[in-house]
């Protein structure tokens, strides 16, 4: 594996509408061997009654989909109140950066709509360098989409 790219909701929904720009980065992603994941929670805010289940369905077959534990769900709120964060505005955000920085394929990146936030959350483990992602680079880089 070439790393992994996580999705927030608004990168799922935008794949669940076959955004272009969304296709082509994800086409990329599996032509390069990166491993593309959502959080288990991402499908509760990204789908709704405009979703087609049968797209939903066919964008999950693609999908790498990490439940969320009780050890990743301590990881969230630990990132929650590192931040001085809490709510259910960053309880998701929360949840996808914690799978980024648990995720086995280094180096990781989250596509996200919410940069700010994510970059909040991540603290420390956020790679503020304009250089790519190493594989041996413990933190995650924010990728706005």
């Amino acid at each position: 594996m070439s790393g992994t790219w996580v999705l927030d909701s608004e990168a799922l929904s935008r794949y669940l509408r076959a955004d272009r720009k969304m296709t082509a980065r994800l086409a990329v992603a599996l032509e390069d061997d990166i491993r593309v994941v959502i959080s288990a929670v991402t499908i509760v805010e990204a789908d709704h009654d405009r979703v087609h289940p049968a797209r939903l369905a066919w964008t999950l077959s693609r999908l790498t989909v990490e439940p969320l534990t009780k050890d990743l769900a301590q990881r969230a709120s630990d990132l929650l109140k590192s931040a001085g964060l809490h709510g259910h505005k960053y309880a998701i955000d929360a949840m996808v950066a914690a799978t980024a920085i648990t995720t086995a394929e280094k180096p990781a990146r989250i596509l996200t709509s919410d940069p700010d936030d994510l970059e909040k959350l991540l603290g420390e483990r956020l790679d503020r360098s304009s250089q790519p992602c190493g594989a041996g680079n413990f933190t995650v880089k924010v990728v706005p989409v």
